[in-house]
């Protein structure tokens, strides 16, 4: 059996921690398994799944304290049980110790993994990407990126046109997505909400990166417009999660917006909105928004997010930032007619299906496995 060594999933709830169990519920668990390097003091936010899967959890140094003990740390682990492959997920190139400790254990395939399009980690981090990712082809010899808009900040040219770089979709289970009027009637009924209310959804964690601060003020100009029958909907947890409660508070409209923290029923939650609202900073591939789409959902984005993502472009919207509030209003209230229970078949027809994206992953493994055989 084939076993892989994933780093980068983290003990929070987050873009590359979906993208990694998705993956590993639908992958050929008799062909292959996924192993994890942890850094942290708690576990990884999918531990209890993933050992009991049959994966294997390593708690090592944090490179954030302990630089050189962390890689030697990885490195042995790596040489002690054989690993050929090495899946670097990384939201940045920061930080090159994981393919470093990948390339001093002597694996076989090591993944540069791009996840994300940007970073709002300031002046200094910034700087540091743009100087260590001319470095990551030095340890990395196969390179994914979840969108082209990531592979561009990620990779130069030369990497994105050679064999050995990949566009690995951000997938998900369609089926499980797919818009449910019972579900929708159950939910809606749970939360207290009207059958005729409009619901602006929202699910991502409260950081900078989502913009909660701009989803308030549009949802102010909503309201001082629509006062009745609308409500937003916030799901996630995060650092900033208390200020954007406080927000709340403060603008007048707490008991219209409802937080849920963190959910295990993001799929059913999909089919209670109307509407799904996205102003993110930047993103890679965001699963959210396939997940929104696959439940029928129209989509307000920010311009900054990749235009792959807009599978349903018939009724989805990209609209910059920089635009006037009441562009923002106008475009989230106008009326959707879509028939949303045909959506998760056009997600799955687009190549979003995480069963069929599982086996490619598995078929790039044993490929780049077999061509970097000594």
């Amino acid at each position: 059996m084939l076993r892989v060594l994933q780093i980068g999933m983290t003990d929070n709830w987050g873009g590359i921690e979906s993208y990694l169990i998705n993956y590993y519920r639908n992958i050929d668990r008799n062909k292959i398994q996924f192993d994890f390097i942890n850094i942290y003091d708690k576990k990884l936010y999918f531990q209890d799944e993933i050992e009991k899967f049959g994966g294997k959890v390593y708690n090592v140094h944090s490179y954030y304290k302990n630089p050189k003990k962390y890689i030697e740390d990885v490195a042995n682990i790596i040489k002690k049980n054989n690993y050929e492959i090495v899946h670097c997920n990384m939201n940045s190139a920061v930080f090159l110790y994981p393919l470093k400790a990948a390339k001093k254990g002597g694996a076989k395939v090591i993944i540069s993994h791009a996840h994300n399009a940007s970073s709002d980690k300031g002046i200094l981090k910034a700087f540091l990407h743009n100087i260590n990712k001319n470095f990551i082809s030095k340890y990395a010899n196969v390179f994914f990126s979840c969108s082209d808009k990531a592979g561009k900040w990620f990779f130069n040219e030369k990497i994105r046109t050679s064999s050995n770089y990949y566009i690995v979709n951000n997938a998900i289970d369609t089926e499980k997505y797919e818009f449910s009027e019972l579900v929708r009637a159950k939910k809606r009924k749970e939360l207290n909400i009207n059958e005729d209310c409009f619901v602006i959804g929202h699910v991502g964690r409260f950081c900078k990166q989502k913009n909660h601060d701009f989803i308030l003020a549009v949802f102010k100009k909503i309201k001082e417009d629509n006062k009745n029958n609308i409500k937003l909907v916030l799901v996630g947890v995060g650092p900033l999660e208390e200020k954007i409660k406080d927000q709340a508070k403060k603008m007048g409209f707490y008991s219209d917006v409802i937080f849920l923290g963190q959910r295990n029923d993001v799929n059913e939650l999909m089919s209670i909105f109307d509407l799904f609202f996205l102003p993110s900073l930047y993103e890679g591939l965001p699963l959210v928004g396939i997940e929104a789409q696959a439940s029928g959902l129209k989509c307000v984005l920010s311009s900054e997010i990749t235009k792959e993502l807009n599978i349903l472009s018939s009724i989805n919207k990209y609209i910059s930032l920089n635009d006037d509030l009441k562009k923002w209003k106008d475009e989230i209230i106008k009326v959707n007619h879509f028939d949303r229970k045909d959506a998760a078949t056009i997600i799955k027809n687009k190549g979003y299906d995480i069963r069929i994206n599982a086996k490619r992953l598995l078929e790039i493994y044993e490929k780049e496995r077999g061509s970097n055989d000594e």
